[in-house]
């Protein structure tokens, strides 16, 4: 088999399964070049040349991508702060190394308020209400305020964002972060004194993610998947970067009809090509998208668009490829991406995290340790399970937690049901100071899913 290098460069998200899905491959012999912020056990492990960057500075990652680029084929990056800062741009102009992201002009994650008015351009309907609130456009804090408090009078339930990106937790919603006037304004105020804010109407529906592939040419959609980003079972508690994810054995998740993905896809595809422009745009290529969407009674809006896969959803996703991903990643280099193939198995991510993560008023433990050997043991002897260690590092052949995301664990088989059921059994299998959520691709989670939307749509048929 023919050697090929990978370059990671890691944020220890989404790292160790994106390693792993290379290693399945049956045509190539994967070696991988890591680069990333700490010593994460499983990259470390997997890597023929492994170096740390605490804070990825560019300039050091391009410089480890030039010290190997005649070993290195393409690369790929688990972290939206590579991508923005303009990790793409600057690596192939220093190393000469391909990475499969989006390049800086098309990292529209970085502002929500762009977001927006692209969406304005592109995507006829996607925009839930909204206002942006840019304090050079104000006197003073005063003023942004009370417009602001009358913008959310007349949307009667705001959703608070902060123009850059938060992982979550900048966030605030009517209802779960803020119930009164004056916590709302409070809140506000606190994201306005750092910058941009965007104040949107809340949406009452179902949420999902889209992501989808591309060589800047063909557009590639990838299973729905299902984020649960609050803290705690039922919905319940702050919102994080995500406790876990699903995806069903079909393409779109249970609470949708066939007609309504496909009219969904068909939007998407439809922006796609505008954002694209006319032939083939370079710049558009990876895993390009990753969109919030909010399911209503009558249609769909989308929530916030990502330049990159979801940390959870996309191991949903990468577990379920059936085809080689070596070379889903070389026809993308080469323009050739027509399709990719999924399998029919369903795949649901638990993630085990530390105590006080998402808990306010915690405080993160020093330290320490988790241990993933009865994990491991039971992965060999189990068929579709996964682990994939996120937020650990290795100091002195010892593991520590980090303060967000421990271990992802994925469970993938013939029914949500015995998917959920494995990634279960993976995250009980770990030892130490960690939660997780346990109601993730529950059955009785997903009848409210299915009788919340049927709701919405008999109440969209009345308006």
């Amino acid at each position: 088999m023919d050697r090929v290098g990978i370059l990671v460069v890691s944020k220890c998200l989404s790292a160790a399964a994106i390693i792993d899905s290379f290693r399945k491959s049956e045509n190539y012999r994967p070696e991988f070049y890591v680069v990333e912020r700490q010593l994460n056990p499983f990259n470390f492990a997997n890597a023929k040349v492994h170096q740390v960057v605490p804070d990825l500075d560019l300039p050091s990652v391009a410089a480890f991508a030039r010290k190997y680029r005649s070993k290195i084929s393409f690369g790929l990056t688990d972290t939206e702060d590579f991508i923005i800062a303009g990790g793409r741009d600057l690596l192939e102009r220093k190393s000469r190394v391909q990475m499969l992201c989006v390049d800086s002009e098309h990292a529209v994650e970085r502002s929500k308020a762009d977001q927006r008015l692209l969406f304005d351009e592109i995507f006829e309907g996607a925009n839930p209400r909204y206002a942006v609130f840019d304090p050079r456009e104000y006197r003073s804090e005063g003023a942004a305020v009370a417009r602001f408090r009358r913008f959310a009078a007349e949307i009667r339930e705001p959703v608070i964002k902060p123009d850059a990106p938060a992982r979550g937790a900048g966030v605030g919603v009517w209802g779960s972060d803020f119930t009164t006037e004056e916590e709302m304004t409070a809140f506000f105020r606190n994201v306005y004194s750092k910058g941009r804010v965007v104040v949107e109407e809340r949406v009452d529906g179902q949420e999902s993610s889209f992501q989808a592939f591309s060589d800047g040419k063909h557009f590639i959609v990838a299973p729905q998947t299902r984020d649960y980003k609050r803290a705690l079972d039922g919905d319940q508690g702050r919102l994080t970067g995500g406790m876990g994810s699903y995806r069903d054995t079909d393409m779109h998740l249970p609470f949708l009809r066939r007609s309504e993905w496909d009219r969904i896809v068909s939007a998407e595809e439809r922006a796609f090509a505008r954002w694209r422009g006319r032939g083939s745009n370079p710049g558009l290529r990876g895993i390009v998208l990753y969109d919030a969407l909010m399911h209503t009674g009558r249609g769909f809006r989308v929530l916030e668009r990502n330049s990159r896969g979801g940390n959870t959803e996309q191991i949903s996703v990468l577990t379920t490829i059936e085809d080689d991903l070596v070379e889903v990643c070389f026809k993308m280099l080469e323009g050739s991406l027509r399709s990719i193939r999924f399998s029919k198995q369903a795949s649901v991510v638990t993630c085990a995290v530390p105590l006080a993560y998402g808990i306010p008023q915690a405080v993160p433990a020093e330290k320490e340790r988790i241990d993933l050997s009865g994990a491991y043991t039971l992965q060999k002897n189990s068929v579709g399970l996964g682990i994939y260690p996120m937020d650990l590092r290795l100091e002195g052949g010892v593991t520590y937690l980090g303060g967000s995301r421990a271990v992802a664990v994925v469970g993938t088989g013939p029914s949500l049901e015995e998917a959920r059921t494995l990634s279960l059994a993976g995250v009980d299998a770990l030892r130490g100071p960690i939660r997780s959520r346990r109601d993730i691709a529950s059955a009785l989670d997903v009848k409210r899913s299915v009788e919340h939307m049927r709701s919405l749509r008999h109440a969209g048929k009345k308006t």
